[in-house]
Parts: structure tokens; sequence; C-alpha cells
């Protein structure tokens, strides 16, 4: 007996297409997470389960574009996922990102936003992909994560907009933060 209906794994495997970014300042972390529920399921259309969290919006630090910030955002989830031992695109990963946001020497701002239209989401996606682009979410998705950003990348682009970027140290079970020294 088969378990899975081979129409069913497109959820699985479906590319995603970059869309438009939309013209704001204001930017949201958003978890997604899209799944089937229900013994037999590979035969129900309306058994899908959503994992569907935003978290609060935030504005990126001063002066910094946002191709600029979406590598500060890269370095830091991958710098979190290796320390913490956190699955890659998981909601803890995704969770602990938006804490570090609350940092202040980092310079990214939360903010007070109820208007969704003024948002741009920055989506981490997992689960039936194939799901995720029959959603409403799907037309402002684009991939702002990029792999591989070095600290030297990040120390450029704060130095760019005229700030100092010490790395992280993360101590278990609490997180330290590296002080500049150096005087100038």
């Amino acid at each position: 007996m088969k378990l899975f209906n081979d129409k069913k794994d497109d959820e699985f495997t479906a590319e995603l297409e970059n869309h438009a970014i939309k013209d704001s300042n204001i930017y949201r972390l958003y978890f997604l997470d899209y799944y089937r529920i229900g013994y037999g399921y590979e035969s129900k259309e309306r058994n899908v389960g959503i994992t569907d969290w935003p978290f609060e919006p935030f504005m990126l630090p001063e002066n910094m574009m946002k191709e600029d910030a979406f590598k500060v955002l890269s370095y830091l989830t991958d710098y979190l996922e290796k320390n913490y031992n956190l699955e890659e695109c998981s909601f803890q990963s995704v969770k602990l990102l938006n804490d570090f946001l609350n940092i202040p020497r980092f310079g990214f701002k939360k903010v007070n936003e109820d208007n969704d239209e003024k948002i741009i989401n920055l989506y981490t996606v997992v689960g039936r992909i194939g799901l995720f682009k029959k959603s409403k979410y799907y037309s402002s998705y684009f991939e702002w994560y990029q792999e591989n950003v070095s600290l030297d990348e990040v120390k450029e682009i704060y130095q760019k907009i005229g700030l100092d970027f010490t790395d992280v140290i993360i101590s278990k079970p609490r997180i330290l933060v590296k002080e500049n020294t150096s005087q100038n």
C-alpha cells in the first residue's frame, strides 16, 4: 500500500520565485510551516495545517541599504543556528533572530505598526512549499536570505554607515555581546 500520493510530491520540491519588493522601510520576520494533517491525507484537499507566525515589525539601521541588512540578518541567522545547534530555518532560529534585533548596537529598531500594507515580510518557509505557493503570502515572497555571509562583509556593511560591528559571543544559556574595547 502506498502511503503518499505522487501528486503531493511537488508540495515538497516546489521552486519559489522572487516577487517585487514593495516600497517601505518597515520589515518583519515571518515564519510559515505548511503541513498536512490527518490519516490518509493524500486524498483530502482541506487538511492543510499552517504555523503562521509574524514577529514584531522593525526598521533597518539608519542609512543601511536593504540588501546590506539582508546580509547582516543572514549572517546572524547562520551564526545563531550554528552556535545553538538549531535546525536550519526552524521556528527557534527565526525567534532567536527576532530577539537579537532588540540588541541596540545592531541598529535595528522595533516599531509599532499594525498596517500589513506598510510591512515587508521576510519569510522563512518550511514544510510543503507547494502549498505556500498557493497561499495569499506568495505574491510578496522574495529570497532575502544569503548563504555564507562572512564576518568581514558584515563589518564592512557597518563601517559604511559609521558603526563598528563586533561579533556576538554566545555563552549558553544566555547571550553575551562582545563589547568594543578599542579606543579611538
